[in-house]
């Protein structure tokens, strides 16, 4: 193999471990669990988001405890990723879309940021860690839930810390765990979707009109 290529090779991997470390820090923040914030970081990092300043070693407790507030299913999407390598040093670009629901007054609202991570990782030991980030946003606005998808109370929710039926998933899989699964009937499902409304909360079309 040429030194260009596995030079290249080299680079994939360490772009995925940065990639890796951001999808779970996203999730541990969803999830408040601090313990998946606090392993992106370097415990001498600095976290500074302007209006808040952090170190590295108090992630973990910010997100076990200061950051279970008001807002509930919050979610945050990684989308736009820029890696560039130097070593053992490396700099990100994350736009973050950051999405929560909260009321105010019994009334329901919607709270939609868009931000960007920028971080700065170094390699110790062969691990990437974020030393320095800074938060930067691009916009935000909260508006209030007029309505909602119908039948979605039949949904199953997610939860905002552990008790996530994907933390249930991860831990089966690690045990080695293969359960046997129960299948529904079929065709009573069948009628269930076939008289669903779709995602705008509208009836599907009834196709024996256009006949």
């Amino acid at each position: 193999m040429g030194t260009a290529v596995e030079s290249r090779m080299l680079a994939i991997i360490d772009k995925e471990e940065i990639h890796d470390r951001l999808m779970r820090y996203a999730r541990g923040i969803d999830r408040n669990d601090g313990a998946l914030c606090q392993d992106a970081f370097w415990p001498d990092a600095l976290v500074d988001h302007g209006h808040s300043k952090f170190k590295g070693e108090s992630i973990g407790r910010l997100f076990d405890d200061v950051s279970k507030h008001n807002t509930h299913r919050q979610v945050h999407y990684i989308m736009n990723l820029v890696i560039e390598l130097n070593g053992d040093l490396a700099t990100s670009e994350a736009q973050s879309w950051y999405c929560a629901e909260t009321e105010r007054n019994e009334v329901a609202y919607l709270i939609n940021r868009s931000i960007r991570y920028i971080d700065r990782w170094e390699k110790r030991d062969g691990e990437w860690r974020i030393f320095h980030r800074l938060v930067v946003e691009n916009w935000n606005r909260v508006d209030a839930v007029a309505e909602r998808v119908p039948n979605s109370e039949d949904i199953a929710k997610c939860k905002d810390d552990k008790t996530d039926p994907s933390y249930m998933m991860f831990e089966l899989t690690r045990r080695g765990e293969k359960p046997p699964l129960e299948y529904p009937d079929s065709d009573k499902n069948y009628i269930s979707a076939s008289t669903r409304y779709d995602s705008g909360g509208f009836r599907l079309r009834d196709e024996s009109r256009n006949r």
